[in-house]
């Protein structure tokens, strides 16, 4: 990310957070010090209630039953190293990126997903972040001061198109700007 974590927080929470959602919405990453693979966990908290949370634990134990049966289904090898090379690498990047797609839709997150998520948001503008497939990008564009009430007249309609966990976002947002959409 390049930047400490306490900048970023505070760069989310005020910089680039609405002000009506100020002091309502808060981003939380705790690393696990003395994890050996820099794990960590990721929260979401609207009015101090948890909604969005992720670690890598929970992400794993979802998304390995969908990967094991995205590879049987389509007859995916696994990845093999032999010397200098590594076999069936193409065909596990294209899964691994299939599952993080279905798990993010899910709600499923892992910290790595999260940040990845987070610097495209900080490194692109607000119009592309707010369309990007990546759920986890338009959470933080739907939340950003730059989304005028002319964009979310026009975003009101796409509140149900959005992942069950994400609608909760969009309607906040909505809400606090007053503007009706259909529930």
């Amino acid at each position: 990310m390049g930047q400490s974590w306490s900048g970023i927080k505070k760069k989310l929470e005020q910089d680039l957070l609405c002000e009506k959602l100020r002091g309502r919405v808060r981003y939380f990453i705790t690393k696990y010090r003395k994890s050996h693979d820099d794990e960590s966990r990721i929260a979401i908290l609207i009015d101090k209630k948890e909604v969005v949370r992720g670690n890598i634990f929970d992400f794993y134990r979802e998304a390995d039953p969908i990967s094991n049966k995205i590879r049987a289904e389509q007859k995916i090898p696994k990845r093999l190293w032999n010397g200098d090379e590594t076999l069936y690498d193409n065909e596990n990047n294209e899964l691994e990126e299939r599952v993080d797609e279905i798990c993010i839709n899910k709600g499923i997150i892992d910290s790595y997903l999260f940040i990845i998520a987070l610097n495209f948001y900080l490194h692109h503008s607000i119009t592309e972040s707010i369309s990007s497939t990546n759920p986890l990008v338009r959470l933080f564009a739907i939340l950003d001061r730059r989304i005028g009430k002319r964009t979310l007249y026009k975003l009101k309609d796409k509140v149900s198109a959005q992942p069950e966990w994400l609608k909760q976002f969009y309607k906040l947002r909505l809400d606090v700007e007053n503007i009706r959409f259909e529930r």
